[in-house]
């Protein structure tokens, strides 16, 4: 009889070790060497952690090298194999489901070879040294699974392993944490470090889309890290078009004008020749779900390195298949929060208030928000976009997890060119009293 195995699967993580050489980290986690059924194929994995410890590249040169030296690559079926494996997968984006497909059947093979053996000892061992033994391997067996369930004992970090973190995330924090730009903001919160969230809540026609792209030129240019915007709401051409109004203070109509011919603005190409333009990268596909946004994220970073901040406007039009509008509410908020922890890095979420909060009117409060605390419970940090009686724009600092929360910033804005200018503590204008009269006694 056969024993259970997946060469089909075996061979799609391999190929996709190839594809994204960064799968070998999400790879090495699940599985061990002996996992994999045929011998070549295990060969194969080895010299893909070998050089992975090397800081090697991994693709037909290296491996066709290193497999040389450890006397197998004949073995394995020579380069015309592993070309055979470049090509065997067209996307590494599934490989957890491989793995996961691979370790079940070694877990199989193995719960099958024991169970063999405990048949053997029947008749020499008794039946309380036998049920020691099982429930040992079976400890033994399960624990092989944590891996693949989440679980790991790498995950208990201890007082020094804590410190340690924390050293390197000091050491680091300045470079990588993401700042908005306005000094009494950033002075407030402190900036969104990676791993953190960023929620925006703002009523209609408060700019909270053009605040949010302010924040990643200014970001981009800033820093020169590429930043993402994912812009579920605008085509790509209208955002352009506010990219240079915000870049170079033209109006909406300056940049068409220009770009039609009919009147050459210098505002307009000092916008499109600003670095932050440059290390702008747009998505405009609609529908988009978490998932495929942590695709995304993840092919940027193959290409253009470290991303400096994650944009996505706005949470109404993500997709969450099987969700109710109020389950997916709650659900993009939390996931949103465990992406940005899954792939360190900040993430800015533009939210809608809800229809309640945009009748009544008035300053934002928490429970504005598109599913008030479901929005909420996935942010770090949360402002609130909001207009007073003197048509001022305010933005509310209503959440803060490295400080106090509920004071309110007056914005300083270019409504015609979408700039932001500056923040400042707001002071609401009191109604005048009327002239008090002196009574005499």
């Amino acid at each position: 009889m056969i024993p259970p195995h997946s060469l089909e699967a075996e061979m799609s993580i391999l190929g996709s070790i190839f594809l994204e050489n960064n799968c070998i980290k999400k790879v090495s986690g699940a599985l061990d060497t002996l996992d994999l059924y045929r011998e070549s194929h295990r060969k194969i994995y080895r010299a893909m952690l070998d050089l992975h410890r090397q800081k090697s590249p991994i693709d037909l040169v290296s491996m066709a090298e290193q497999l040389k030296a450890d006397g197998a690559l004949e073995e394995i079926g020579g380069a015309a194999y592993l070309a055979v494996l470049v090509d065997y997968t067209p996307t590494s984006a599934n490989v957890a489901h491989y793995c996961r497909i691979v370790k079940e059947k070694s877990v199989a093979r193995q719960v099958a070879t024991f169970a063999a053996e405990l048949a053997a000892k029947a008749g020499d061992q008794s039946p309380v040294e036998i049920l020691a033994e099982a429930k040992a391997k079976i400890q033994e067996i399960t624990g092989s699974l944590d891996g693949m369930n989440g679980v790991s004992a790498s995950d208990l970090l201890t007082f020094t392993q804590r410190e340690e973190r924390y050293q390197q995330y000091i050491k680091d924090i300045d470079r990588e944490r993401f700042k908005t730009g306005f000094a009494l903001l950033d002075k407030t919160i402190r900036g969104v470090a990676p791993g953190e969230v960023l929620t925006l809540a703002a009523y209609s026609g408060t700019f909270k889309t053009a605040f949010l792209q302010n924040l990643l030129l200014r970001g981009a240019e800033a820093t020169g890290l590429y930043h993402l915007f994912f812009s579920l709401e605008m085509p790509v051409e209208k955002v352009f078009e506010r990219e240079l109004q915000i870049q170079g203070g033209a109006t909406g109509r300056d940049v068409e004008h220009h770009y039609l011919g009919r009147r050459e603005s210098e505002s307009v190409k000092a916008g499109g020749d600003r670095s932050g333009s440059h290390g702008l990268i747009v998505c405009d596909r609609p529908r988009l779900t978490l998932e495929k946004i942590g695709r995304y994220i993840e092919i940027a970073r193959q290409k253009y390195g470290r991303i400096g901040a994650v944009g996505i406007d706005y949470l109404g039009l993500m997709q969450a298949p099987g969700k109710t509008l109020f389950e997916k509410t709650a659900y993009v908020s939390i996931e949103t929060k465990n992406l940005a922890k899954e792939l360190r890095v900040p993430i800015i979420l533009l939210s809608q208030v809800n229809r309640a909060a945009a009748t009544a009117g008035g300053e934002i409060e928490m429970h504005s928000a598109k599913g008030g605390g479901d929005v909420e419970a996935g942010a770090d940090f949360m402002l609130g976009f909001w207009r007073d009686k003197q048509d001022k724009l305010i933005c509310k600092v209503m959440k803060n997890r490295n400080g106090a929360a509920g004071m309110n910033f007056e914005v300083e804005i270019e409504r015609e060119t979408l700039q932001f200018i500056d923040m400042k503590p707001y002071k609401p204008e009191t109604p005048r009293q009327g002239r008090s009269q002196r009574i005499p006694f």
